[in-house]
Formats: structure tokens, sequence, C-alpha cells
């Protein structure tokens, strides 16, 4: 594996050289056997990543672009949007772009919506449809999905859409067994490839559901999209460059093993928060407990300006984040997910611990 082992941005993250090396593949005809093969070839290793046995949909596009299909596909009229951060605010504005009545239920930034606070809410006005984030990318936080879906369940013909973007291919996802409806993620995050490609899964209430909505566009539509996975292939024209890098990375994922790949994340967020305790410079946005294992955002001291660290860091080879819109100024945002190790993000740590 080649990886410079010095760009910690949350997505896009850094490519290992043998994937980008895959994208230089010849051209084929995305419409022919040699296309059907690679589509049917990418499944099994889709499948375990996404913890389902369903067909995964892919797409050329932002994830997005799948957070839209699950709005114009999923919600008849009123929505109810779990706003913790940057993502969840964008499935509301994306579900009103698409002319759905949203309902905001927003928790402190940097907490999740806790199956307690749920539970006492479920008498609220009408919804249905139930808009959840994963792992919230501009916070560093990680919803109980699993636990909030349950009880959402209880509500009568309620459909769950889980952002998952920065979380599959760095934790583990079980879609069929959480009983999430849409579950999404992107290319460029977690799993390790350049951006390009949206995937997701849709349960067979979702389908149904779907099948009811007659305004579901035409590039986006859920049920052509499941179709074509179906069928071994492509719903359009793909990035086949993007593809081909897919189908090296699932392969160097099986080679890896998921529960190792996992580990591996979760080891890298401990040892972010072994960090923080041993020096106390700096905080995690995120209470414990509720970590991504994926991605950390560190709160620095009010006398502190976050972009003068990552532009420091940035002087002397190092990529980072700051913060989204009004946290900018307030957060180091460290994406540790894709093929970055353990001793390449402690590398990272010891290097920005004199800028704080």
């Amino acid at each position: 594996m080649t990886l410079t082992g010095r760009f910690f941005n949350p997505g896009p993250v850094e490519v290992d050289s043998e994937v980008a090396q895959a994208m230089l593949r010849p051209m084929i005809g995305h419409r022919g056997p040699e296309a059907r093969a690679l589509v049917g070839r990418l499944q099994p290793g889709l499948q375990a990543l996404f913890g389902t046995a369903r067909p995964v949909m892919l797409t050329t596009g932002s994830a997005t672009a799948m957070m839209e299909a699950a709005i114009r596909s999923g919600v008849r009229d009123h929505v109810l949007c779990i706003v913790s951060g940057t993502f969840g605010e964008r499935f509301a504005d994306v579900a009103e772009r698409c002319d759905k009545q949203v309902i905001r239920l927003h928790v402190a930034r940097g907490a999740v919506l806790e199956p307690e606070l749920l539970e006492r809410m479920l008498d609220g006005p009408p919804v249905d449809a139930v808009t959840l984030v994963h792992s919230e990318t501009s916070t560093g936080a990680l919803a109980p999905v699993e636990q909030l879906i349950a009880r959402l369940r209880r509500l009568d013909d309620v459909v769950t859409i889980v952002d998952a973007v920065s979380s599959v291919g760095g934790i583990a996802i079980e879609a069929d067994r959480w009983g999430a409806d849409f579950l999404f993620a992107g290319s460029q995050k977690a799993i390790g490839l350049p951006p390009g490609l949206a995937f997701a899964v849709a349960s067979e209430r979702f389908v149904e559901r779907a099948g009811s909505i007659d305004d579901r566009g035409c590039y986006l539509d859920v049920l052509d999209l499941l179709q074509a996975a179906e069928e071994s292939r492509f719903p359009q024209t793909p990035a086949l460059p993007i593809v081909y890098a897919l189908e090296t990375q699932l392969g160097r994922i099986a080679r890896e093993g998921l529960a190792t790949r996992f580990a591996r994340h979760r080891t890298m967020r401990e040892c972010v928060e072994a960090w923080v305790a041993r020096h106390g410079r700096c905080g995690i946005l995120a209470p414990p407990g509720r970590r991504s294992d994926t991605v950390t955002a560190l709160t620095l001291r009010p006398d502190m300006a976050a972009t003068t660290v990552a532009r420091d860091l940035a002087s002397r080879g190092w990529q980072v984040a700051v913060g989204i819109d009004a946290d900018k100024d307030q957060l180091i945002r460290i994406g540790h997910m894709g093929d970055v190790r353990p001793e390449q993000l402690e590398e990272l740590l010891a290097t920005i611990e004199p800028l704080l």
C-alpha cells in the first residue's frame, strides 16, 4: 500500500496507488457483456459493506444524488429530518427543494438524538418518512441508528432514510438487521475511492412506497436504479475509471477483512481520544460513546483559530479540514478513514500538538 500518510481530509480521502492505477484500464462498452460481468462482480463486496442481502444500487454522482433519490422516491408529503449538523440540515434542504413538507428536529450540534428523547416525540406531527445521519461528518458524532429505527418502526407507514456516507467502509453497517428502509453512501470517504459514485440499498417496504409515488424523476428513480442492480447493469453511462477502482478496492478490503478494517478505524478513534486526554490542549466535540470511528472534530481554545492551525499544518505538508459554516474557525476535523493507518495518524497528532 502506498499512501503519503499526510492527507487527513474527512473526504475525499487519499487514494491508494494500486487503486488509482486501476483507473487507467481501457474503456469498455457500458451496455455490453463485459460491463454486466463487471457490475455482477461488484455486488458481493458492496453487499458485505452494507450488511445486506439485497441488491446494492449504484449511480454516477455524489452521495447527495442518493439523498435526493431517497427523498423523491420515498417521501409522499411530510418528512421529519433529524438535524444535529451540516448533513442533517442538507437532508432538510434537499427535501424542501423537492417540494416536501419538512419538520426539523434539532439536536445540539455535536450531540445525537438519543432513543429516549425520540421516544417522547413519537406523538408529534404525522410524517411519512424520517431522515437520520449515522456518522455526521461535520461534527464527528455517531448516532445510534439501530435503536432509533427500532422505535420509529412503531409509527405506521413511516420509512427511514439513513445517510451513512462517512461510515460505510469504516464502521460495521447492518442495513438489513437494523431495518433501514434506505441507506446510502458515497465512494470518497471510508470506502477509500475518488469521488464520483454513490451507492444505496432499499428495503422491500421502500420499494413498495416508491411504486406509489409518481414524481420520482428520471435519473434518480429508485425503481430504475434497483432494476439495473438486479440485472447487473449500469443504470446510466458510468464513470468507468472509478468503477474499475471500486472493483480493485473491494478486493483489497476483502483481503484485509471487514473485522480487521473496522478494528483499525476504531483504533484510530481511540488513538485521538487518548491523545486529547493526555495533553488536554483541545477537546472533542462529540460526547464519549457517540464518537465516529472515521472522523473526529477537535474543539480549540477560544483564542485559537482553526484556519490558522490548518494553514500551519499545510505549510508542513499535512492536510486536515476546519469546521463547516459557523464552525469554520472553531473546529479541526480529522478524517481517519479509508486506508490510512494508526501510525500515520499518530504522526499527524504529534505534528498538531505543538501548534495548539
